[in-house]
């Protein structure tokens, strides 16, 4: 593998190193400045000696644009299905590779909620993975279908990606959907449940708004692209919220009209 002297590299990228190691993870280290910090043994049965980032780009068919982003793209190496996730740090970025299988056939080309929501985590599991933090689906299994999943997946999304950014490792997040009745009418309530800080009072209305600039480096948890969740929500009858009644949890629901 590759091996930089740990003097020429950060503590975060030597400590993810020994956490890569230590899984036996199919992976790279890619720092901020977009050299490659680390290839792993696994990584390199499939593809040879890495030693660019466009050797990355080129023997995986992907674009590694925006290292600060996490992000997801299913992929064939050697016949096999794999999902390549990018999975930023205080260094600059994991690439990690598992293998995936085909999802079961569909009935109609529309999945159930089930199976949009388990997507969305599948999205964020090697993110979550690494950091040790814990997911749980609630939804029931029924054919309950909703026919623009895909901006659904995408505005959950961004409630996970904020959720991974705030909460500590060994932390859970629950994602989950209800159907519920409201003034005689059905809609859909989706939920993303941490146990990370909470949302101040005073932040709990701008941090939806299209201006709103986020600060990830603030002390006050606030959060970013929430006014693409608040866009997705008008544009099919709902609403988003944040809520911690509670204090235990922070909890961002979506309701939609799934008519």
């Amino acid at each position: 593998m590759i091996n930089v002297p740990l003097d020429t590299v950060s503590p975060a990228v030597a400590s993810m190193s020994s956490v890569l190691v230590a899984a036996g993870a199919t992976a790279a280290i890619v720092g901020e400045d977009r050299s490659i910090k680390f290839v792993s043994d696994e990584l390199r049965k499939l593809t040879g000696e890495i030693t660019v980032v466009r050797q990355l780009e080129q023997t995986f068919g992907i674009s590694l644009a925006d290292l600060r982003k996490p992000s997801s793209t299913t992929i064939a190496v050697f016949d096999r299905k794999m999902l390549v996730s990018v999975v930023p740090f205080a260094g600059g970025a994991v690439v990690v590779l598992k293998q995936t299988f085909d999802d079961p056939p569909q009935i109609s080309g529309i999945p159930k909620l089930a199976e949009v929501i388990r997507s969305v985590v599948n999205r964020y599991a090697a993110f979550a993975e690494l950091k040790s933090i814990e997911f749980e689906v609630s939804v029931d299994e029924n054919d309950e279908r909703f026919r623009h999943h895909s901006q659904l997946a995408d505005a959950l999304g961004v409630l996970v990606e904020n959720s991974l950014h705030y909460v500590p490792s060994g932390g859970q997040i629950v994602i989950g959907a209800r159907p519920v009745e409201q003034k005689g009418k059905r809609i859909l309530l989706f939920f993303v449940m941490d146990n990370g800080p909470l949302v101040p009072e005073h932040m709990r209305q701008i941090i939806f708004e299209s201006g709103y600039v986020w600060n990830q480096h603030s002390h006050e948890r606030t959060g970013g692209g929430l006014f693409k969740v608040k866009d997705f929500a008008a544009a099919h009858g709902g609403s988003v919220w944040v809520d911690s009644k509670t204090q235990k949890a922070c909890s961002f629901f979506l309701r939609i009209d799934p008519s």
